[in-house]
């Protein structure tokens, strides 16, 4: 840049054209004089090729009527150079030129300087013009070329870096501070950067590859870091070394990507890889490859080979080492096998191999026929297994299972046996031999309910339904028709054979024929009917008489009269109430114990059964606590669970007998009322529990002394809870006592 400043007398600054010729044409950057009327004066050669114009077209001619087009760009700074009397610098600036007849834009660094008179009259604007339009355009070019280089790298989830190592100064892409949690416009020093490797990383891995790019020249390296966000992650760098020039290491440039996924993906493949291998070592497979075509096998695993017979660390063997084993006999098995695999795909087969000590070993193929890569041949990947010890084991079962077919087939009861599921699959000969149907017609789906008597089939199908869905034990009692289209009655038990895991395999049940007993058991029954109903009429009479000789001799002083007639009375209620217990039984037995539900309060019940039977029992004193806020009703039958209360409590008083204790309580528990008694009496061990609602059980006392009574008390009680959809269960310990308790659903509003 030049200034000047007007020190002549006359114009053109008292300088000759031969001065301005010699100093001002030669000069390498163009330069004009246009005086305040924006015309122009003087042009050197390097300012007419600038802007393509002849001393003719320029001189004496006005700017802005040769270059009309930079008038609005220009004009304005001339005017303000006039105002201010500063000259104007212009870098890199633009002006829009017609070149060729083209409107272009030209970049000109360019110098606007006034030039006065010594009055301090503008006389000129010396104008000093050097074009860089293609310095810009190369900048330009560059920059675009940086930013396609950035766009490129970004896309690819690819930052870049330069690092100097001569002060550690770096400098880096956007998306290097993306990778290290850090926000887009941060910028991270060097320092920083190596501050989020993991120690063990820095240390054998970066280091490490630092001093071999020093001796290479390429940096490379894979490690982990903790980003800022506490994140951890895989980072790839690749880079260069630059010397200076004395040799020496002095930058180095790189590339670095977030590779945590692919990496997560290697250490999953490599652990499920390993998995594999476990599998595999844990099975005793072995693995193989295959070519469909030539059936040529590779990759075998060492497995593969010791089932074969061979040892893969010491014995080298071929291709077709499978074929060499196999049992002449199963060749075609093999090859209809491979057959199906081409069309489905899987290759399943089990065959005989003969090893080489001549030991014939039964093993098992399974594999998958999968598509070469890039056009390579189909082959199979599979396993390999000796399932010889298997299939001696199933030979074994087969063996054991017809001895067990021939014994169940042997005996007069009938034996059947279910799936899981419930479905029948096996009936012995006395099944077909009982009721003279095919065989097969027992292996439909509810073959066998056909032979059920009609009164029973929907109470069998229940029952049945509910030990399938429970896992429990079932029996029942139902009649079958035989061959003569005659029923008689049997009692089935079937019991689940559960697995490790609790889940049922099998069903393994029996039918007995129990005719000759129900019939027993029916003349039992027409007995006690016929002799309650014969024993009722002298009772009820003696009853009378009694009641009749105690109210004209009540008060007598004849002690002796007093107490016979109330013992005669007691032993009378007693024999009522034992013929009422046997008349429960034949009456359940049939199906026909009656219930009369309504609702009522069982509170109500519960104080007034105390209070009966502390009149009747003064040798002990019984306890009653209410343990719900507001009164407890239910639907059920009144009397008969009086019944089932009155039995706990006598029972209690009658096995307590060196206590006086009875504690009784009342509570709600969910959609139940639960009725509790509890004596401090003798008590019952673990047997006795089991047995305790068995029809006619008793429980002993000290030196085996049997309480008096039938014995069947509680087993009428169960049944009475078991018609209310109620539940009866004892907790009892020897010579402590026992806790009844009984529920009843709520009544429902």
């Amino acid at each position: 840049m030049f200034y000047m400043e007007a020190n002549f007398p006359h114009i053109p600054f008292a300088l000759s054209e031969n001065v301005l010729d010699n100093v001002m044409q030669k000069s390498p950057f163009g330069f004009s004089l246009v005086n305040e009327d924006y015309i122009f004066e003087f042009a050197n050669d390097a300012w007419l090729s600038i802007v393509q114009k002849t001393k003719d077209e320029v001189l004496g001619k006005n700017m802005f009527e040769i270059f009309p087009e930079t008038e609005d760009q220009l004009l304005s700074i001339f005017e303000n150079v006039k105002r201010t009397k500063e000259p104007f610098y212009a870098p890199e600036h633009s002006v829009k030129l017609k070149r060729d007849g083209i409107l272009q834009d030209v970049f000109f660094n360019f110098v606007y300087q006034p030039i006065y008179n010594d009055s301090g009259d503008l006389l000129y604007f010396a104008t000093v013009v050097i074009e860089v339009t293609d310095l810009v355009g190369a900048r330009t070019k560059i920059r675009d070329e940086e930013e396609r280089l950035r766009l490129a790298t970004e896309s690819s989830h690819t930052a870049t870096w330069d690092l100097n190592l001569k002060n550690s100064d770096i400098v880096h892409s956007s998306y290097l501070t993306s990778i290290f949690g850090y926000e887009k416009d941060d910028k991270m020093s060097h320092q920083q950067l190596r501050n989020h490797l993991i120690e063990f990383d820095r240390v054998n891995i970066v280091e490490k590859a630092f001093e071999t790019a020093l001796k290479t020249g390429k940096y490379q390296y894979e490690a982990r870091i903790v980003d800022k966000k506490g994140n951890l992650k895989w980072i790839f760098t690749n880079g260069k070394i630059f010397l200076d020039e004395k040799g020496e290491p002095s930058r180095m440039v790189g590339v670095m990507q977030d590779i945590t996924e692919r990496k997560t993906n290697e250490i999953l493949l490599q652990q499920s890889h390993h998995q594999l291998n476990t599998a595999l070592d844990a099975t005793k497979l072995g693995r193989f490859d295959m070519d469909y075509d030539t059936q040529l096998k590779y990759n075998f695993s060492p497995r593969f080979l010791s089932i074969l017979g061979y040892d893969a660390d010491t014995e080298t063997i071929d291709s077709k080492v499978f074929e060499n084993h196999i049992h002449p006999k199963f060749v075609e098995v093999r090859n209809e096998a491979l057959k199906k695999a081409k069309k489905t795909g899987d290759l399943f087969y089990q065959t005989k191999m003969i090893l080489r000590n001549g030991e014939v070993r039964w093993i098992e193929i399974y594999g998958r026929l999968l598509e070469g890569l890039e056009g390579s041949r189909p082959y199979i990947s599979g396993t390999i297994r000796d399932i010889t010890d298997l299939k001696n084991f199933e030979q074994s079962i087969k063996e054991s299972e017809k001895k067990y077919r021939f014994l169940a087939d042997a005996i007069p009861q009938i034996v059947w046996i279910g799936e899981s599921d419930g479905q029948l699959t096996y009936f012995n000969q006395a099944t077909i031999d009982y009721s003279g149907k095919d065989y097969n017609t027992f292996l439909k789906e509810e073959g066998w309910i056909d032979i059920v008597h009609p009164d029973e089939k929907e109470e069998n199908k229940r029952r049945w339904n509910e030990s399938i869905i429970n896992k429990t034990p079932f029996s029942y009692e139902h009649r079958f028709r035989n061959k003569n289209n005659e029923y008689r009655w049997f009692l089935s038990r079937a019991f689940p054979q559960l697995d490790e895991f609790g889940n049922v395999k099998k069903w393994v049940g029996t039918s007995t024929d129990i005719d000759d007993m129900k019939r027993q058991d029916q003349h039992k029954n027409d007995f006690i009917k016929i002799a309650n109903h014969e024993l009722k009429t002298p009772v009820t009479t003696i009853k009378g008489y009694v009641q009749l000789l105690k109210k004209m001799r009540g008060h007598s002083e004849d002690k002796f009269l007093v107490n016979s007639l109330n013992t005669i009375e007691n032993q009378i209620n007693k024999l009522n109430g034992l013929m009422g217990e046997l008349l429960d039984i034949s009456r359940m037995e049939s199906g026909k114990l009656p219930l009369h539900k309504n609702n009522f309060s069982l509170v109500k019940l519960v104080t007034e059964t105390i209070e009966d039977i502390k009149a009747a029992h003064q040798t002990h004193h019984i306890n009653f606590e209410l343990r719900h806020i507001s009164d407890i009703e239910v639907f059920a039958d009144k009397d008969r669970v009086t019944q089932v209360l009155n039995n706990l409590l006598t029972n209690a008083i009658k096995y307590s007998p060196h206590s006086t204790e009875v504690d009784v309580e009342l509570l709600v528990d969910e959609e139940s009322a639960i009725v509790s008694v509890r004596d401090y009496g003798i008590g019952m061990d673990s047997e006795e529990l089991t047995k305790i609602f068995d029809r006619f059980y008793r429980v002993s006392g000290e030196d085996e002394v049997t309480f008096p009574g039938f014995g069947i008390g509680l087993y009428i009680v169960k049944d009475i809870m078991d018609r209310h959809n109620g539940k009866i269960w004892v907790e009892s310990e020897k010579n402590k006592g026992s806790k009844f308790c009984f529920s009843l659903p709520l009544k429902k509003n």
